[in-house]
């Protein structure tokens, strides 16, 4: 009996022992899990943070290839004006080539501009708007170029020096601003009434004596400021 009550006595413990094992590998296993769990959350965590940051570098990065192709328009085209600028200048050279050595017209190129300097003599007679025989033929030559680049815009400024408009003359162009605006209009109405340009490609402005080029206090001086600028400038 006793021995039956031993054997009974061991098995029973065996069977505590073996439970008390498998529940604490159950619990080794739980833990386990749980701190694989938490290690592929940190690493979905990681990834998620990544493909963030791979879609913001996608971004930054077609953004500057947007601004780097608006660059090299805008060079491109930068470009396209210069050569532009240089043909035109190059044929009225051509045209205006007997002007140009006499000194009665000036090229100029300046920020991308193609300005074209008329003494007054050339164009107008003393203290007149109206444009001359050889200021028309000049225009004329001009004008022929001037229509081969339909889309450069043009600006006629009127200048004169700071001699004060002659009394037989007040009537009619009452200060230097009147004389140098009439003779601006002129121009632009010559070149589109007899050379037919576009009238939405011109303006036309009088700046009296107040942007002078050489000293009012010389002849040559006055001379060179008594003067008729036609400036070409690229479309707006």
């Amino acid at each position: 009996m006793k021995t039956i009550r031993f054997i009974i006595i061991c098995l029973s413990t065996l069977l505590l022992l073996s439970a008390c094992v498998s529940k604490t590998k159950y619990v080794d296993l739980e833990n386990n899990l749980a701190a694989t769990k938490e290690q592929v959350d940190a690493k979905n965590e990681e990834i998620r943070k990544l493909e963030e940051k791979r879609t913001e570098l996608k971004g930054q990065i077609a953004e500057m290839e947007k601004q780097l192709e608006e660059k090299e328009n805008a060079l491109r085209k930068k470009d396209e004006v210069i050569d532009e600028m240089a043909s035109t200048r190059k044929n009225i050279e051509d045209s205006l080539k007997d002007q140009i050595e006499s000194k009665q017209v000036k090229l100029e190129t300046l920020e991308g501009k193609l300005k074209i300097t008329f003494v007054d003599k050339i164009l107008f007679n003393s203290g007149s708007a109206y444009i001359n025989q050889a200021g028309q033929q000049s225009l004329l030559s001009l004008a022929g170029v001037l229509n081969q680049e339909p889309d450069q815009m043009i600006v006629v400024e009127g200048h004169t020096d700071d001699v004060r408009v002659g009394k037989s003359l007040q009537g009619t162009y009452p200060t230097n601003w009147e004389l140098s605006t009439a003779r601006a209009t002129a121009v632009v109405r010559f070149l589109q009434d007899k050379a037919q340009i576009n009238p939405e490609r011109m303006s036309a402005a009088g700046f009296s004596y107040y942007k002078p080029v050489a000293d009012n206090d010389t002849e040559d001086g006055r001379a060179q400021n008594r003067r008729i600028e036609i400036i070409l400038a690229p479309p707006r």
